[in-house]
């Protein structure tokens, strides 16, 4: 990690206030259907990422990897999902008028896909600025027990090992002749599967590892009265950061519940209207 980032004010608020953002931007995630919307909400986090001190390539380097999912997520929705009454439909994907393809329909697979990218973002950003000891911290914090803290703490902080071991593994098969820039989706798929065997071993191994440690350092012993080194305080800017993500989860849950916003083609209504 960087010294920008480090000195960034993400990585300076509180691990509780980062936790309370992430678990907002779950679920004004989920709450969001529309593209469009949901594509600003990308930028957004895009933003955060530059004025968190990640550059470009770094940004790409973590979106380039999912760019298979964000395309298995668009085809896998978008069939799906059910066509607005007397929408017009553009074509049907399986003779006998089955699978209807309308504006409807391929928005919400473009929303699934987009959200998919926008909730991995925010969940490695925030594991990114957030040591692992401190998100354990923060668990206990909340009273929760000692081994779902540690469970949870090492579950977030794996997401970046386990993101760069893939890349390991990709390299390793292309160095051996592997090839993953087919443009046909079936075949880049079934290229992507001498990654996932090694991939889960991988896991496999690492959890094993892990679990040695946590045994060696003697963190079975008596979890419940660990003491730890640091100790974390809110300051100003935690109370300021949880007052705006309050309001901002309060608007948009409000205005979808009761004005019926953010549906599926909610921004293409308003401008055609």
């Amino acid at each position: 990690m960087n010294a920008k980032i480090k000195n960034s004010f993400l990585y300076s608020l509180d691990p509780r206030t980062k936790m309370l953002m992430l678990l907002v931007l779950i679920v004004i995630g989920c709450s969001i259907m529309d593209p469009i919307v949901t594509s600003f909400m990308l930028i957004c986090m895009y933003v955060l990422y530059r004025t968190t001190g990640y550059s470009r390539k770094q940004v790409w380097g973590i979106t380039k990897p999912l760019l298979l999912a964000f395309f298995l997520f668009f085809i896998l929705n978008f069939p799906f999902a059910t066509p607005a009454p007397g929408e017009e439909v553009f074509f049907y994907l399986i003779p006998g008028n089955k699978i209807p393809v309308t504006l409807t329909t391929i928005s919400s697979g473009f929303a699934s896909a987009i959200r998919f990218v926008f909730f991995i973002w925010g969940a490695d950003l925030i594991t990114a600025v957030t040591p692992t000891g401190d998100i354990v911290l923060t668990m206990n914090k909340a009273k929760c027990p000692p081994e779902a803290s540690i469970a949870i703490g090492i579950a977030f902080s794996y997401i970046p090992v386990l993101k760069n071991e893939i890349g390991n593994v990709i390299e390793a098969q292309k160095s051996r002749g592997a090839s993953f820039e087919s443009k046909n989706p079936i075949k880049k798929i079934k290229a992507y599967i001498p990654v996932i065997v090694p991939g889960l071993f991988i896991s496999i191994l690492k959890g094993r590892e892990i679990a040695r440690t946590i045994e060696a350092r003697g963190f079975t012993y008596d979890p419940m009265h660990r003491t730890y080194r640091k100790d974390i305080r809110f300051q100003a800017k935690d109370f300021v950061m949880m007052v705006f993500l309050a309001a901002l989860l309060v608007a948009v849950v409000y205005l979808k519940s009761q004005k019926g916003w953010f549906y599926t083609t909610f921004i293409l209504d308003v401008l055609t209207k």
